[in-house]
């Protein structure tokens, strides 16, 4: 199973997007089909940053389901390289977590794929590595 970290952006796009392929990637976390990584630090940021974009009752409730379909990583460790500081945090959970991928639109996370073999991309060019997965997300 394909393990994850999505980045804030990302569940952002799902929140404006529900037909795009954040928001299918999530779908896919919350089934069980591919596994979600998270921190709490992570998750109390989405929150906050979700809180301001107003999402509608049923985007509230999909992000419900990924988290409780997620792996909380706790064994982190301590990551120094992104031009923004503030990204650190996903490659901290994506090493803490054995990851295969972050998922970003973020241009500070994007020049770091490669890092330690993860793979830092956006949604869609998840979908395009894993067609098996965008075949599950038609089916729905």
């Amino acid at each position: 199973m394909k393990r994850v970290v999505m980045d804030t952006n990302s569940l952002v796009a799902a929140r404006w997007k529900r037909s795009g392929s954040s928001s299918a990637l999530m779908e896919l976390c919350i089934e069980g089909c591919v596994r979600a990584l998270v921190t709490r630090q992570i998750e109390s940021e989405n929150r906050s940053i979700l809180k301001k974009v107003k999402p509608p009752a049923g985007y509230w409730k999909m992000l419900e389901c990924f988290y409780d379909s997620a792996e909380v990583v706790t064994e982190l460790p301590t990551i120094r390289l992104a031009d923004d500081a503030e990204d650190d945090k996903y490659l901290e959970c994506a090493v803490g977590g054995n990851a295969d991928y972050v998922i970003s639109s973020d241009r500070h996370l994007l020049v770091h794929d490669g890092f330690r073999g993860i793979r830092v991309c956006k949604s869609h060019e998840f979908f395009r590595e894993n067609p098996e997965l965008e075949v599950v997300v038609e089916r729905k």
